[in-house]
């Protein structure tokens, strides 16, 4: 009788010893998961920043030609518009000194 006693006390302490191994298993599994996901977060997130950094940079030098090509544009424009207006008080400039002139000398046009 005694040596069945000591037979399943001998299984309850390896059982408990098994138990305790799994527990320990268990824990250290969960530190690794833990960690694994962390690393894998971090991960995510430095090459996410690193996409929307490189999508943002081409974005903005899409926008700088566009802008630039634009600003180019506007400069051309009022440049030719300028060289129209100097055209148009040049065809006038004799007339006007002729007014100028006949004014002065007491004449009226």
């Amino acid at each position: 009788m005694s040596s069945t006693i000591e037979d399943v006390v001998k299984s309850l302490v390896e059982f408990e010893s098994a138990l305790e191994s799994a527990k320990t298993d268990a824990s250290e599994a969960k530190k690794k998961l833990l960690k694994d996901a962390e690393d894998w977060s971090e991960n995510a997130k430095s090459e996410a920043l690193s996409r929307a950094q490189q999508i943002t940079s081409e974005r903005m030098s899409k926008a700088r030609a566009e802008a630039e090509g634009e600003a180019e544009s506007i400069k051309r424009d009022g440049e030719a518009a300028l060289r129209k207006f100097e055209a148009a008080i040049s065809k006038r400039k004799s007339e006007a000194v002729e007014l100028v002139v006949a004014a002065l000398l007491g004449e009226r046009a």
